[in-house]
């Protein structure tokens, strides 16, 4: 089991879950001389909820984030200053898929240009998840790796998402910032009203 593999479980429930468990386990043993391992036991159920059950009650209640997965589709508005000072700025189409298990959360970003063209793909490196001061909802942080684009002589480089998420009954929404370091133009900007559209995970790459 990987070192992270229980981090976004709540430990308070995470260790009662676990005693529940052993209790049953050893009742069985003892009472019907069962030869199994309970490691093996406590390891496979962790494993079935962690991979396949997380999203689902009451096993949701054992986690500290919500369910953030699907598609979100939005506007990106990014902004920088040329050559020349002067500051360029416009609005994309813009689109996140967020795959999403009980011990990791994947995110992967692109936009659209203004004829149709795909930008290259951004993918987050590391995730921090908390919530706002009022507990109503999630913030996501995490910097990302974008590839580049040899066609635009766009190097690969870092930059930094800050997500709020808001989820209202089946609506699911996010909306943040972001900036990044890429050469010769740092940019920054913010994302608009990224809805949730689907569950549909296949991104367009």
């Amino acid at each position: 089991m990987k070192q992270d593999f229980l981090k976004y479980y709540k430990s308070n429930f995470l260790v009662f879950l676990i005693g529940i468990l052993l209790f049953i386990v050893i009742s069985a043993k003892s009472h019907w001389n069962l030869s199994i391992s309970i490691f093996s036991i406590v390891t496979t159920f962790l494993v079935t909820i962690t991979n396949y059950l997380w999203k689902y009650k009451p096993f949701k209640w054992l986690f500290t984030f919500d369910d953030f997965s699907g598609r979100y589709e939005g506007i990106l508005r990014y902004q920088y200053k040329n050559e020349s000072g002067e500051l360029i700025t416009d609005d994309l189409r813009h689109i996140k898929i967020i795959k999403q298990n009980g011990s990791g959360i994947s995110v992967s970003s692109f936009t659209y240009g203004s004829n149709g063209t795909k930008s290259s793909e951004s993918v987050n490196k590391g995730m921090h998840i908390e919530k706002t001061k009022d507990e109503q909802h999630h913030i996501l942080i995490y910097n990302f790796l974008n590839d580049g684009n040899q066609n635009k002589s766009f190097p690969p480089h870092y930059g930094t998402d800050v997500l709020k998420f808001i989820k209202n009954g089946n609506m699911k929404l996010l909306s943040g910032r972001y900036f990044t370091e890429r050469y010769p133009f740092q940019t920054r900007g913010e994302y608009i009203k990224l809805q949730w559209v689907s569950n549909n995970l296949n991104h367009d790459f």
